[in-house]
């Protein structure tokens, strides 16, 4: 990852003082700071809420994903021409900016270089962060069956689950999918 310095510059509150400072001069006389030219959207880690995850995503979702997809790509990834593959693209894995689509995966060095821009998921959607996770995820399967989703989750530890057999996916499934996490994890 390349790193920029930078000076702080210093606002004085209640004065109109404009200050231009020979980048030498600047650089002896104030503080310097790397900063990561991939600025994050927010402070802290971008963890993701439930509201994030629904089936339409959400634009804090695609903004997230734009910025931690560029970095990739920045940093190094492989990339595809969008329009030289058959299979449609996932849109996170798409670049606006660079109009090329990432190569997934990524090279692990160039993933740990974007470690920080890398969206969370929720913290409740998980069971190393949510001490009532097993206990709502089996409430999350009964909401989905009572739909007609006839689904089983495939582990304990996140939600992740697949359709059971001879079952027929209901037309609506996003919207039965979306109405079960926000009834059973709520939206934050």
């Amino acid at each position: 990852v390349l790193f920029m310095k930078t000076t702080r510059i210093l606002t004085l509150t209640g004065a109109s003082l404009s200050l231009v400072l020979v980048p030498s001069l600047a650089s002896a006389m104030m503080p310097t700071a790397e900063i990561n030219p991939w600025p994050s959207l927010e402070s802290g880690p971008s963890v993701l809420q439930v509201r994030d995850v629904l089936s339409n995503g959400s634009d804090r979702l695609s903004q997230l994903n734009q910025v931690y997809t560029d970095c990739l790509i920045e940093a190094g990834a492989p990339t595809i021409d969008p329009n030289s593959d058959s299979r449609p693209v996932p849109a996170a894995n798409l670049s606006t900016a660079h109009k090329v689509a990432l190569a997934w995966p990524p090279p692990a060095g160039v993933r740990q270089a974007c470690a920080d821009l890398e969206p969370v998921n929720p913290p409740i959607l998980g069971a190393a962060t949510n001490s009532n996770f097993s206990a709502q995820a089996r409430s999350y399967v009964t909401c989905l069956q009572s739909h007609g989703a006839w689904v089983r989750l495939l582990n304990e530890e996140i939600l992740d689950w697949t359709y059971r057999a001879d079952h027929k996916v209901p037309d609506d499934i996003g919207e039965i999918d979306d109405a079960c996490l926000v009834t059973t994890f709520g939206t934050d």
